[in-house]
């Protein structure tokens, strides 16, 4: 019997297979869906940079450059690759808390410096955890972690960026340190009066336009008008510069407690071309970042693999996860080379790069070469856009990157996705947002855990044809000399011992079973644990007279029986192998052979360990 597996291999060349037969009217297509990704692409990389707390230079290098690297090694058509809402969020909460656990009495002159250095040291280790998992081909362990952990923490890093983004918006001063969000939410309410009207009026200004814009028409690049206007009316206003248009707003801009925030204040937007630099390794410092390392490592497959594989359902493209995880593990090691930050599929831009008519990656390709040249010609003008109008932009897109739908599934599914969903949410709120989403990976895991342990052990009557039939509920304590049990679900070492326990109780019960042929076509995943449970229930078998059958072998489950040893010990006149081209032929052939064998079947006490008859001279008819 063959089996066939889907292979998941790894190429270093995978865009020749874009190019291959690229026409014009794919360039062409290609182009107009690159266009209208860069123009959500520009205030998207600059607000996460805001959000992650780093630089605005930080968000561009890895919106153009690493995501152009990594955009070459990944097989999805449509993926546009860069930073993204929750990956900014865990990159500040890690930051933050090693600056307040290694570099409390910094000098401010030395903050950024330190901070970037703890960005680069960062992104290396993530990059270097992907391409080692794309390596050995570990991108499908990420199926074990339910979708639940995955929404309830775009849930909570939804609800970070609301309660830190408000500060911004409203122009309330931040509170200093390492607090949960749940501090951060008290501290807001409790200094709600320290509201600046200017800058609130611009930041609730900006969110309304985006906001109506979105309404009017999606295709609209909502995101880059809004921060235009604000920005215009800003300079109009003059409410960040000693200069008004019109002077009957100048007691308007007195009554400001401080001017507006531009972008230039957080860093001047002048070096696009980043400069190579070797990572700086602290090894103290990394010790510290790797938990969070680790959780943006998995996060990013995790939320990548969600957006290609919605995209794919629609588009029809096979996709190779192993091939993705290599392309951001790329990614974020050059990522680590130019201070930029971690990047991740973005579910957003990806949607309406498809949605844009993009037909090969080329589109992505381009798209980081448009953001490139907006960046050129604009630079100056986008130094002059409010801090408070990127932070409007990052509230649209922390309530949109919420799927309400899928969410509401895993509210109702089961109460196993919405316990995972709860305890998810609320540990973003009261813990740092790595140990937030382990509690989420591990309270998932152990609930599969739970679920995977128990298998389905059904007993059924067999007919002389070889078909399975189902037992009347009447009839189930009937007692039978030999009885049929069909297993299914997974038999690794986690049910082992339930499966023998079930299986010796049976034979415990009911002292006139002789024979118990177990059918296996539906097991999965046996291992050394369950073969040593095999072995010894047919032995506790054998000690009171009876005997064990095992049928419906397929080739896996019989390799690692062979291997295990354990062929020769239950015998292979009592194993019987699957045949897909006689579906019912091993089920004959077990029954017989259990007929036969309760004829040689005598009653022995309990515990008595007498040998049974040697079963080497009976001869089994075959039909």
């Amino acid at each position: 019997m063959t089996i066939s597996y889907q292979t998941d291999e790894i190429s270093l060349f995978p865009l020749k297979k874009d190019l291959q037969g690229y026409t014009r009217e794919s360039f062409r297509s290609d182009a107009l869906a690159a266009i209208s990704v860069a123009c959500l692409t520009v205030p998207q990389a600059m607000a996460y940079a805001l959000l992650a707390g780093l630089p605005i230079s930080c968000g561009i290098f890895a919106a153009i450059y690493s995501a152009l690297i990594a955009t070459m090694f990944g097989s999805c058509r449509h993926l546009i690759i860069g930073p993204s809402n929750a990956i900014a969020v865990l990159v500040q909460f890690g930051i933050s808390e090693t600056l307040f656990s290694n570099y409390r009495d910094i000098a401010p002159a030395e903050r950024e410096v330190v901070v970037l250095q703890l960005l680069i040291q960062l992104g290396l280790l993530v990059g270097l955890m992907q391409i080692l998992g794309a390596a050995f081909k570990l991108g499908r362990l990420t199926q074990f972690v339910s979708h639940s952990v995955v929404i309830g923490y775009i849930v909570g890093t939804a609800i970070a960026v609301v309660i830190n983004q408000s500060f911004t918006l409203l122009g309330i001063p931040r509170l200093v340190g390492v607090y949960s969000l749940y501090d951060r939410a008290v501290y807001f309410i409790s200094h709600f009066d320290q509201i600046q009207l200017p800058t609130a009026f611009i930041g609730l200004f900006t969110l309304a336009v985006i906001i109506g814009l979105k309404k009017i028409s999606k295709r609209l690049p909502a995101a880059l008008i809004g921060l235009s206007v604000s920005a215009l009316l800003v300079y109009a206003l003059g409410i960040a510069s000693n200069y008004s248009l019109w002077p009957v707003f100048d007691a308007f801009r007195e009554e400001s407690l401080q001017p507006i925030l531009l972008v230039k204040d957080s860093g001047i937007l002048t070096d696009i071309i980043p400069s190579l630099t070797m990572p700086f390794l602290d090894f103290h410092d990394m010790n510290a970042l790797l938990p969070v390392a680790f959780a943006i490592a998995l996060l990013s497959v995790m939320e990548t693999s969600s957006a290609a594989k919605s995209i794919a359902a629609s588009s029809g493209q096979r996709l190779f996860i192993n091939q993705e995880v290599l392309s951001l593990g790329i990614g974020n090691f050059v990522s680590s080379l130019i201070a930029g930050m971690p990047i991740s599929g973005s579910p957003s831009r990806s949607t309406l790069n498809f949605l844009s008519g993009a037909q090969t990656r080329i589109s992505a390709i381009l798209n980081s070469v448009f953001v490139l040249l907006i960046l050129l010609i604009f630079s100056h003008f986008i130094t002059l856009i409010p801090l408070a109008a990127l932070a409007a932009l990052l509230l649209v897109t922390a309530v949109t990157v919420v799927n309400s739908q899928q969410f509401l599934l895993c509210l109702k599914a089961t109460r196993s996705d919405a316990m995972v969903l709860a305890v998810t949410i609320v540990s973003c709120l009261f813990f740092s947002f790595d140990i937030a989403f382990y509690i989420g990976v591990g309270m998932s895991i152990t609930l599969y855990l739970k679920k995977a342990s128990i298998p389905q052990l059904v007993e059924f009557e067999v007919d002389e044809s070889g078909e399975i039939t189902n037992i009347d509920y009447c009839e189930i304590h009937n007692h039978r000399s030999i009885r049929v049990i069909k297993v299914e679900g997974e038999l690794f070492f986690g049910a082992a011992d339930l499966f023998q326990s079930t299986l010796k109780a049976i034979a415990e019960d009911d002292t006139h079973t002789k024979v118990i042929i177990l059918q296996l076509k539906n097991a999965r995943d046996i291992d050394a644990t369950t073969c040593l449970a095999l072995q010894q229930l047919n032995d506790y078998l054998k000690s009171s007279g009876r005997y064990l059958i095992a049928c419906g072998l397929t080739q896996q489950i019989w390799d690692v029986l062979n291997d295990s040893g354990l062929i020769d010990k239950l015998g292979k006149d009592n194993l019987f192998v699957f045949d897909e081209r006689n579906p019912h032929y091993f089920m004959q052939k077990a029954l017989q052979r259990a007929k036969a064998l309760k004829l040689l079947a005598r009653p022995v006490p309990f515990g008595h360990s007498e040998t049974p008859p040697d079963l080497s001279q009976v001869v089994v008819p075959v039909s």
